[in-house]
């Protein structure tokens, strides 16, 4: 099945949009109808939900991530995913009153599982790399669906990082006229998306910023035995370990300059418990040790704002992080002239956001449309996104 791209967007298309993201909290399906109108592209969302990994799949994706796995293991886990994935898209599709073969196409973004997209010499050759487990080829034949998988490599392929790939949706749906507007996804990994106003000569600059969820994460396990700090809850409760926090702010890829992305390659438990080990006594409660992480991602995510950006902008925030109350706050602290708002404030569910992305990359691809901003990524080129899988 191949389409024309004046076909494909002649009529009204339903799709699904599969995204699982850094924060290893599970896969979230949202299926949108995309129509085009003149060019100009709308979409309407028929139904969303999120399924939570077990902890058996969370445990091996973190075991494979920090390099504990065999090939045998990776293997059973790629396999293992995308029939989660497809698991996903059939309850989607059940809520939304539709049969998965009524779908024009999937976007699966996968589970990322490594990411290094600068380029470095390599058995004799200079390239990049990142890689999300999941078919696919699975995926088509379960659902009798096309697919659109493995976004992040075309990329990486023509010198770019691979991400962020949101941007194109933002650009499409959430820029305004008069205004700046930051469009901030708080994820495992944070990211924002620079959008001048409509019509401006500015580019549109996007890039991850540095730790969202993931150490906040990964510091609720260590010392509480839970998945995360609902609402910041142990957070508030907590206070500011300086010394900690300081040397959490030395980390040299909040202040890099962009393009840049980042992953658990870089945040993750085993750098995180170094810091935690030079700065923390006995004596203080650990509580504490959330409040100062909690504190240093809203200080990153701000950072990156004041350094390459306008604090006087309007963001418009997403993701699971937004949840975190302490966290929120505290970066309005950081911000205090900014106007923050949600995604769901303008009727784009923040659970939902990237999943409907990924929706529309596809919609993009089996359209015939490139899919990166190559001013956002450092890419050399606009390029199609992903690889096409037919049932």
């Amino acid at each position: 099945m191949k389409y024309q791209q004046t076909e494909w967007f002649s009529i009204p298309r339903i799709m699904c949009g599969l995204m699982s993201g850094t924060s290893l909290d599970g896969i979230d399906a949202a299926i949108v109808e995309f129509a085009d109108r003149d060019g100009k592209h709308s979409f309407i969302l028929k139904s969303q939900l999120t399924v939570p990994y077990s902890n058996e799949i969370r445990d091996e994706i973190t075991r494979l991530i920090e390099k504990k796995s065999t090939i045998a293991e990776v293997s059973w886990l790629h396999t293992a995913l995308s029939e989660l994935h497809a698991s996903a898209t059939q309850k989607a599709c059940e809520i939304a009153g539709i049969s998965t073969d009524s779908l024009d196409g999937i976007g699966f973004h996968g589970q990322t599982v490594w990411h290094a997209p600068r380029a470095k010499k390599k058995f004799g050759l200079n390239f990049g790399s990142t890689l999300q487990l999941g078919s696919p080829s699975v995926l088509a034949n379960v659902l009798d669906a096309p697919v659109v998988g493995d976004f992040r490599s075309a990329d990486v392929a023509v010198g770019g990082q691979g991400a962020p790939l949101v941007p194109i949706f933002d650009s499409t749906f959430l820029r305004e006229e008069h205004h700046n507007v930051i469009a901030l996804n708080i994820g495992g990994i944070a990211n924002i998306t620079l959008l001048p106003p409509i019509g401006s000569k500015d580019e549109i600059r996007a890039f991850d910023t540095g730790p969202g969820n993931v150490l906040i994460d990964a510091a609720a396990r260590m010392f509480f035995g839970k998945q995360f700090d609902s609402k910041g809850s142990i957070a508030e409760a907590g206070r500011t370990i300086k010394a900690m926090l300081e040397q959490l702010k030395q980390h040299t890829f909040i202040t890099k300059t962009p393009p840049k992305s980042t992953g658990r390659e870089e945040f993750n438990s085993t750098w995180l418990e170094k810091r935690i080990r030079t700065t923390f006594q006995p004596s203080i409660p650990t509580e504490d040790i959330l409040r100062t992480i909690t504190e240093f991602t809203a200080w990153s995510i701000a950072e990156n704002i004041r350094l390459f950006a306008s604090p006087t902008s309007k963001i418009i925030a997403s993701g699971g992080g937004i949840h975190n109350r302490t966290l929120m706050s505290l970066l309005q602290n950081e911000l205090p002239i900014a106007q923050i708002t949600t995604a769901d404030a303008i009727g784009i569910p923040s659970d939902a956001k990237e999943a409907v992305c990924f929706a529309y990359l596809a919609y993009r691809t089996l359209g015939g449309l490139t899919g990166n901003i190559p001013s956002v990524t450092g890419a050399k080129r606009p390029v199609k996104l992903g690889v096409v899988a037919f049932p």
